[in-house]
This record gives structure tokens, sequence and C-alpha cells, in this order.
């Protein structure tokens, strides 16, 4: 009885390993570009903030030399940010307090993650990616500082399975607004 009592304790043991691993994965498994959940608006006319899909710096989408209608002037007032997928791209675009407007790569380069939400420094034109901490340039999307600092623990484990490297930053123009 024993025996059959400590087989039976391994074996709910290693259910709950393989359990525990399984949920530790999923924290790590890209969710997917979800920017239709943030807003309505699918086609517009009128006012619009557009990306050019060709000459960028580093690793992205390869299209024809293009303006691209992301979002309308009106989505990304000062201090806010919208996202869009542009011909397969996942842009993320926002507006400095001088008015300016600027896109990045809506996901990060370490996990996919969404970029969307992550804080601004205007003083040194970076964004914060919101998840692992990692600052990106808005001029030319290379890492500036240290490469996935948060969580302590976990954005340094990151770090070290996820090699350093930069986002795709389009041009960007506003016309109309």
């Amino acid at each position: 009885a024993a025996a059959t009592s400590a087989r039976t304790s391994r074996r709910m043991l290693r259910q709950i390993v393989v359990l525990a691993l399984v949920a530790a994965a999923s924290a790590f498994a890209p969710t997917g570009f979800t920017p239709a959940l943030r807003g309505s608006c699918t086609s517009f006319k009128g006012a619009a903030v557009s990306a050019q899909t060709a000459s960028r710096v580093m690793s992205g989408p390869v299209m024809a030399d293009a303006w691209v209608r992301v979002v309308p002037s009106d989505a990304v007032s000062t201090g806010r940010q919208a996202d869009r997928l542009v011909a397969g791209a996942a842009v993320l675009v926002g507006r400095y307090n001088n008015g300016k407007v600027w896109a990045i790569s809506a996901k990060n380069s370490a996990t996919g993650t969404e970029m969307f939400g992550g804080d601004v420094d205007e003083g040194d034109l970076t964004l914060k990616d919101p998840q692992w901490g990692t600052r990106y340039s808005l001029v030319n999307g290379a890492v500036v500082g240290k490469w996935c600092p948060s969580p302590p623990i976990l954005g340094g484990l990151i770090g070290s399975i996820f090699p350093q490297q930069g986002v795709w930053v389009p041009q960007v123009r506003e016309q109309g607004g």
C-alpha cells in the first residue's frame, strides 16, 4: 500500500510540474497583434499619419516605396499612441509634445510582444518596451541602454536567450493635420 501511495504521489507531482512548465512557457508566447481592439477605424479620409514602407535601417518587412495611411491624425493627440497593421507590418505611431509624430515597429525584438503603451522619453527620443524595459531609439530603432532590464531576474534570463537587436523605424509624416 505504501508503494502504491508513493507511485501515486510521484505521478501527481510529475503532472503538477508539467502543468507549471506549460503555464510558465505560455507567458512568453506571443499573444498576437490586436490593434483592432483599441480602435474601430479601419478606413478613413482626410488628415492622416502616414508611414513610408521602405528605406529602413533595421530589419523589417520588405515593401515597395510608398506612403501608406496608418491612422487618422486626430487618433494620435499629444501623448497618445495608436497601432495598426500596414501591409502586414505592425506599426505604432504617437505624437511628441511639440506636435510632431513618430513611428516604430509595434513589436519588440526580444519576444515579439506589443510595445503599445510604452513610455516615450522625449529627451532621449526613445520608447520603453512595456514588458522587458528595453529602450528603443525612435530615430533608428537601435537599442539604447540595457537589454531586457526588467523584471530583474526574468528580464536578464530573456535577455540572455534572445540576442540584442533593434527594431524597424519607418519614416512618418502627417498630411492635412
